[in-house]
C-alpha cells in the first residue's frame, strides 16, 4: 500500500511541476507528510490516510489532492508580504485648544 501512495503523490507532483523536488514520509497516524523543495525554499503539508484512499479511488478526490499540492507550491514560491510596522501611517497628536 505504501508504494501505491508514493506513486500517487509522485504522479500528482510531476503533473504540477517536473523540476520540483519532493519527499514523502509516513507519519504515525498512517498519514503522510509531503515536503516540496526548490533551491531557495521549502514547504510541507500533511495528507491523511482517508485523502490518499479517496484519491486512489476517485477522480474528484484526486483533483482535490492535486489542488492542495498546488497551493502548497504557491505558498512556497510566492510567500505573503511580511508585516512591516514601520510602514504604518504617521499619527499626529491632537492639539489642545487654549483660550476657550
Amino acid at each position: 500500500m505504501a508504494q501505491e501512495d508514493q506513486d500517487l503523490v509522485r504522479s500528482l507532483i510531476r503533473s504540477i511541476d517536473k523540476r520540483l523536488d519532493w519527499e514523502a514520509i509516513h507519519t504515525q497516524d498512517q498519514g503522510m507528510r509531503v515536503t516540496l523543495r526548490t533551491p531557495g525554499s521549502e514547504a510541507a503539508m500533511d495528507v491523511t490516510r482517508n485523502e490518499i484512499h479517496a484519491a486512489l479511488d476517485g477522480a474528484i478526490a484526486r483533483t482535490r489532492l492535486r489542488e492542495r499540492i498546488k497551493r502548497c507550491r504557491q505558498r512556497m514560491l510566492h510567500p505573503g508580504k511580511p508585516y512591516m510596522p514601520w510602514r504604518l501611517p504617521k499619527i499626529e497628536p491632537i492639539r489642545l485648544r487654549t483660550g476657550l
